[in-house]
């Protein structure tokens, strides 16, 4: 890990609007000059508490005496998703077939809302997507071993 992979964990505004990432996908689009992209950027903490509130529950069963007996953790993966695409995803040109057949590049409309998203995504692209969406959150594992390391010094 670089000492600017350490520092960047440190950085104020390291998240939010200001701070994207561009990704090119890996596959080539026949009669395209440059692959399809996306462009994200990192929740915020508040953000990133927001999606935890929205998604994470915990159901409290309680005993005959009135205490906690056990405890079930519910996740709502469809709604951190979401979440994640409407906050996360801020540009794309992405491979769209049109009324003919043709493949045709697809750029992000500003009133995309997730669900149209999710709900026309192919599981290969769903996948990509998603990894770079936790990498850029440092959720993955490279991301999560910095954010381990920074806590050790």
């Amino acid at each position: 890990m670089s000492e600017r992979d350490k520092l960047a964990a440190w950085i104020i505004s390291a998240a939010g609007r200001d701070c994207t990432h561009r990704f090119e996908a890996p596959v080539e689009v026949p009669g395209w000059d440059k692959p399809p992209w996306v462009e994200l950027r990192p929740l915020t903490e508040r953000e990133h508490l927001e999606r935890e509130s929205l998604g994470v529950r915990d159901e409290y069963h309680l005993d005959d005496n009135g205490y906690v007996d056990s405890i079930e953790r519910r996740y709502d993966l469809a709604a951190m998703t979401g979440y994640d695409y409407d906050r996360c995803l801020v540009a794309f040109c992405l491979p769209r077939e049109n009324s003919d057949g043709e493949i045709v590049p697809w750029c992000k409309p500003d009133d995309l809302r997730a669900e149209e998203l999710l709900d026309s995504l192919s599981p290969a692209l769903a996948e990509w997507l998603n990894h770079l969406i936790e990498q850029v959150n440092m959720r993955d594992p490279a991301g999560q071993r910095v954010l381990q390391a920074v806590k050790k010094t």
